[in-house]
């Protein structure tokens, strides 16, 4: 295996000129950087990052929290957090917490023991207090992704689900439907808190409450709403739309309701949130709120590094927007066609 010696010899400088090319630090002349880039390449050099890490106590790993990383959802968030830390130079090393406060403490503890650069965490339960005194003792900064930032975070990066959910619930209200379902994710998860605060605020805007619409909680996944759907047919309730907490809840619904020969839009309409791939791919294409994941990871990975060039920095926060995307899925009532 080629060494810094080997490079230094056949590019026909010192080490320490080997070496700030390799760092990225401190001046080199362009044709010397053009002659050990070339040594390099011919000789198939790969620094140490161990020695480079103890030398710089840096390790170059920024860890990460998130719920699930074998969902899309995650997995594009964690794409975006990539795309923001490789410029930097920065690796990067995911792991899940499974919405389970012992296992969200295990992820970031493993992630503390790596010698993490710094951490973005997604978490769905407060951080335990062992955990967060083992972050600050450790100084390593932390950036939180949710409503819900960690005791011991200094940026947060949070999605507008109360923006979106109002947006949603606006679409359906506009277009006469009063009758309303709403299939909720987990009730007690920050962003079906925030969701269910915006959908408060729409209802409001037409002299109604949560009340005046049936609500069911449930699970972010398509069985739910395929079986909530189901119960809902069964006991013949009144309905003339479904809001779902999100793309997959709809997808269950949209399946229900094909099997009982239930037409989308004519006589039930449906409204998800996430704007996921498949959503465009449903039939009929599904009317939903666009999140960009990966817009929130990398927003999350540039704070990181903000915090990490600039330690004294103050806390920071970003809200990355949502938007409302009209296809096909959602309509007037049947009564109210009939009656134009």
């Amino acid at each position: 295996m080629a060494t810094i010696t080997d490079v230094s010899k056949r590019a026909g400088v010192s080490r320490s000129t080997v070496s700030r090319v390799v760092a990225g630090n401190g001046y080199v002349s362009e044709a010397n950087r053009k002659a050990i880039e070339a040594a390099i390449a011919e000789l198939g050099y790969r620094p140490n990052t161990l020695a480079q890490a103890l030398r710089s106590n840096r390790s170059n790993v920024i860890g990460a929290v998130f719920v699930d990383v074998g969902t899309p959802y995650f997995a594009n968030m964690t794409y975006g957090v990539q795309r923001a830390i490789r410029p930097a130079g920065k690796s990067l090393m995911v792991s899940s917490g499974f919405a389970d406060q012992d296992e969200e403490a295990r992820a970031i503890i493993e992630l503390i023991d790596r010698s993490c650069d710094g951490l973005i965490l997604y978490l769905e339960h407060p951080m335990r207090n062992d955990v967060a005194e083992m972050l600050r003792r450790a100084d390593v900064p932390v950036v939180s992704i949710g409503h819900k930032p960690s005791p011991v975070s200094r940026g947060q990066v949070m999605l507008d689900n109360y923006g979106g959910a109002r947006a949603a619930m606006r679409h359906l209200l506009e277009r006469d439907h009063r009758q309303i379902v709403y299939l909720s994710g987990q009730a007690e998860f920050g962003d079906t808190i925030a969701r269910r605060d915006g959908m408060i605020a729409a209802l409001a805007e037409y002299g109604m409450d949560m009340s005046d619409i049936h609500v069911v909680a449930g699970e972010f996944h398509q069985r739910f709403g395929y079986a909530a759907t189901l119960e809902l047919l069964d006991e013949d309730r009144a309905f003339t739309a479904i809001c779902a907490g999100d793309d997959d809840i709809a997808g269950g619904v949209l399946l229900a309701l094909r099997e009982r020969g239930v037409r989308v839009p004519d006589d039930i309409s449906v409204i998800g949130f996430d704007d996921a791939f498949h959503a465009q791919h449903m039939w009929p294409p599904l009317t939903t709120v666009r999140q960009c994941m990966d817009a929130l990871g990398e927003a999350a990975g540039n704070l990181l590094l903000t915090l990490l060039a600039e330690p004294e920095t103050d806390r920071l926060k970003t809200v990355v927007n949502t938007e409302l995307v009209v296809r096909s899925s959602v309509a007037a009532p049947a009564m109210h066609r009939e009656g134009a």
